[in-house]
């Protein structure tokens, strides 16, 4: 089994921790940020600029890759990364939250439940936005095609919660996945112990919830109890806002155990919401919104660049009092994007629509949260975690 987890140090005043996650294809050092390549690929980017970009992990998206180009084509590769031609650590979501939450991009609303979406104890009926043929997505489903996609991360088969849901359903969804989860437990056993060939895959069970102090705790006993690797926290809640991350994070805090890794799940609110994760015992995440920012023309700057908890630390680079500044998006950034070329001409490819536009604006974005994840990093090691907090969140 080539997977460790290792807490190097801890910052006395908080539960961050200055951790380090060995896989068989490289290690973590953490906290960590994990840019989201959905279908395989960050949206403009090849693998040497993520590298580049200072980018340690990648997740992949199971029910994107598991519909195109399907698992047959992934596993002839060996696995997604090497499909996409990425050398280090990788981790893949288990497809619960996007056949649990579809849309209809038509029409821009939620696709109606019974018509399109219906959700059993078995596991989820869907039909593909690609084409429209029927699928499913179970336990043993989701296993096994992360099994293929060949992450050093997979994660237990969930259903999401959200505060769109009744209070009956929530519960109903909450018990469907701790179900689902025992489910995936069994089937990663049943695979590791039958593994010929391939790499070992630590799966994370998902702590669910909300900000429901009982069920969060409830959720995270029985994870534990099951003997899963690692832990991951998702729904709703670690997305919408850092003030919801942390009342999510703050109902199970006191019994998060030392000698597994945390993954949050679509952690949102900027900086600001990683200060929140980190301070509170994650040690790696996710965000999609990190790299659709930047499709958006916002860019994530620096306090020493003016970005504060009150402009949300972004510069919106298509307003056109910037369309002649000769001045880099940051002064003090290493992205090859800031090294190399000006406002005005980031401003001219993306009010023009140049495809160079997006690239270099993502490339900038993940070399943000990638060089705060090494401050972070650093504070820890020299015991000055509180001191960094202050000087970004005031």
């Amino acid at each position: 089994m080539d997977f460790l987890f290792k807490v190097l140090k801890k910052d006395k005043k908080s539960q961050a921790r200055l951790c380090i996650i060995r896989t068989p294809h490289g290690n973590i050092d953490t906290p960590a940020f994990s840019p989201v390549g959905t279908k395989a690929a960050v949206k403009g980017l090849t693998s040497l600029d993520l590298e580049s970009a200072g980018t340690q992990i990648v997740l992949g998206n199971t029910y994107h890759l598991f519909l195109q180009p399907g698992v047959e084509v992934i596993d002839k590769f060996g696995g997604f990364a090497k499909f996409m031609v990425w050398k280090g650590p990788t981790i893949t979501d288990s497809g619960g939250y996007q056949v649990s939450f579809l849309w209809d991009r038509a029409h821009k609303t939620r696709i109606n439940s019974k018509r399109k979406i219906h959700i059993t104890d078995m596991g989820i009926y869907f039909r593909s936005h690609i084409d429209g043929t029927k699928q499913v997505l179970t336990p043993e489903k989701s296993m096994f095609v992360q099994n293929k996609l060949g992450a050093d991360i997979i994660m237990a088969f969930d259903q999401p919660l959200s505060d769109r849901l009744t209070r009956e359903r929530l519960k109903d969804a909450f018990y469907r996945t701790m179900k689902w989860e025992e489910e995936s437990f069994k089937y990663w056993q049943k695979n590791e112990n039958e593994r010929k060939s391939g790499s070992y895959q630590a799966l994370f069970g998902i702590i669910q919830g909300e900000t429901d102090k009982t069920l969060r705790r409830e959720s995270l006993k029985f994870i534990l109890s099951t003997g899963f690797p690692g832990l991951a926290i998702g729904g709703a809640s670690i997305g919408a806002s850092p003030e919801a991350s942390a009342k999510s994070l703050d109902t199970i805090i006191d019994i998060l155990p030392d000698n597994k890794p945390l993954h949050a799940l679509g952690l949102g609110g900027g900086p600001e919401g990683v200060f929140v994760a980190v301070e509170r015992g994650v040690d790696i995440f996710d965000n999609s919104s990190v790299t659709r920012m930047a499709r958006t023309g916002l860019l994530l700057i620096y306090p020493e660049d003016g970005g504060n908890t009150g402009n949300k630390f972004r510069l919106n680079i298509e307003k056109s009092v910037l369309k002649d500044d000769k001045t880099p998006i940051s002064k003090i950034c290493n992205c090859m994007t800031c090294c190399t070329y000006s406002k005005a001409y980031i401003h001219h490819l993306l009010v023009s629509n140049d495809p160079l536009g997006v690239r270099l604006t993502t490339i900038h974005n993940i070399c943000f949260y990638n060089n705060l994840m090494t401050e972070i990093r650093k504070s820890i090691s020299n015991g000055d975690f509180q001191v960094l907090k202050k000087r970004w969140i005031t």
